[in-house]
């Protein structure tokens, strides 16, 4: 059985990890993560509860003792800004979060926890990571969006902004005696619109000068089996030394998930039923891509406030960190937000996988739900791996 090793950058909850590990078996082969480099806290959290495990609190060391600890490394509590010097003095669940933490950025005490003995290089800021020491097939590098997102900033890709983080990749890999085999970049469609296209394209000039041969395509994830209708830009590159190009018009699907099996009437939810004695709901329509929506009328001055949407279509629409989707069920009157469960499996994660991070209530509902809307559709991540796993088991011969 091959061998494929993976390190993720900005990995959030692991999607590329756990996407790799689901077609595994499939491939005849083992997953081996090298390494992670995230700052998020409630990220950091589920990555180490999905793919290795819940933790029991820390009882051997002091409350002084783990902050002490973690001042030294750079941790936020929002996924934009650092946390404050009282942040960790002031939350009354040190105990409990600290194991996974710790365990995150040191190796010696995730193996002690976890009664393991792996070995990784993880990192909680990309600016202090100096080379690769791993020898990794696949890097993926799923950079902050938030200067070339529709709903961001629109700054673009400088080395001043949070989005130019996506430098540092460069000189990582220009810093490693070994490059990886392949670089997968997934980001916002609007990394390849009018607006930003050509940082878009200097960027892989920078990858065509560091040896790698680049495709890329805007995917979407309903065309993978996903019940979500969320389109992204993806970016596979491959070393040029090894004479191989991506196809993305060579990727199959994988899976078939229907919305109505995820977004059930029955389903509990932040109640918003309410809203229907005080407004009217426009016309239900269907839209080209097969959302069935409708308006939610004198409510809301935003449109996105307004639009309602049905789980009798066989796609619902895109999850995103900064909105909460509202789902109405007519045949019961009922309206209510997503809960944080279906938005797990609306991101291709396991019942299982949310039950996981759930448990120990270290990350509130919101926040659970606000993970997923920055995540990546794992549906989506399984078909491109699919598409190169025999590339790199010929190549580790």
């Amino acid at each position: 059985m091959k061998e494929i090793k993976i390190y993720e950058f900005f990995s959030g909850m692991g999607s590329q990890l756990k996407a790799l590990k689901n077609i595994a078996a499939w491939n005849d082969i083992s997953v081996r993560s090298v390494g992670a480099c995230e700052w998020y806290i409630n990220a950091i959290i589920a990555y180490l509860k999905i793919h290795y495990g819940e933790l029991k609190p820390e009882t051997e060391l002091t409350k002084e003792q783990m902050i002490e600890i973690l001042k030294n490394y750079s941790f936020s509590a929002n996924s934009k800004t650092l946390v404050s010097e009282t942040y960790f003095r002031r939350n009354r669940k040190l105990s409990e979060i600290f194991p996974y933490l710790y365990a995150f950025v040191n190796n010696d005490y995730f193996n002690k926890v976890y009664k393991t003995d792996k070995k990784f290089e993880n990192y909680t800021d990309i600016t202090k990571v100096d080379s690769l020491k791993s020898e990794i097939d696949i890097l993926t590098y799923s950079f902050p969006c938030q200067d070339i997102s529709s709903q961001g900033l629109k700054r673009g890709i400088t080395k001043e902004t949070r989005s130019g983080l996506l430098y540092e990749i460069e000189r990582i890999i220009k810093n490693s005696t070994k490059r990886p085999k392949i670089l997968l970049l997934e980001n916002v469609k609007n990394l390849v619109s009018k607006k930003f296209i050509n940082d878009f394209k200097k960027w892989i000039e920078v990858l065509d000068e560091l040896g790698y041969e680049t495709s890329f395509k805007v995917l979407n994830a309903s065309d993978f089996g996903s019940a979500q209708n969320r389109e992204r830009v993806f970016a596979v590159s491959v070393l040029r030394e090894n004479n191989h190009t991506f196809d993305f018009d060579n990727l199959i699907k994988l899976n078939d998930k229907k919305l109505f099996e995820i977004v059930k009437a029955e389903n509990s939810g932040v109640d918003l039923s309410y809203i229907l004695e005080k407004c009217k709901v426009s016309e239900i329509t269907t839209s080209r891509s097969g959302l069935r929506k409708a308006n939610l009328l004198n409510y809301s001055n935003f449109n996105s406030e307004n639009r309602i949407y049905l789980n009798t279509a066989k796609v619902g629409p895109t999850l995103i960190a900064s909105n909460r989707l509202k789902f109405y069920f007519p045949e019961i009157n009922k309206l209510r937000y997503i809960n944080s469960k279906e938005a797990f499996m609306y991101m291709g994660f396991s019942e299982n996988d949310y039950e996981k991070v759930k448990k120990q209530n270290l990350i509130s509902e919101t926040r659970l739900t606000f993970l997923c809307g920055n995540s990546i559709s794992v549906e989506v991540l399984e078909s491109i791996f699919w598409g190169f796993i025999n590339y790199i088991k010929e190549k580790n011969d």
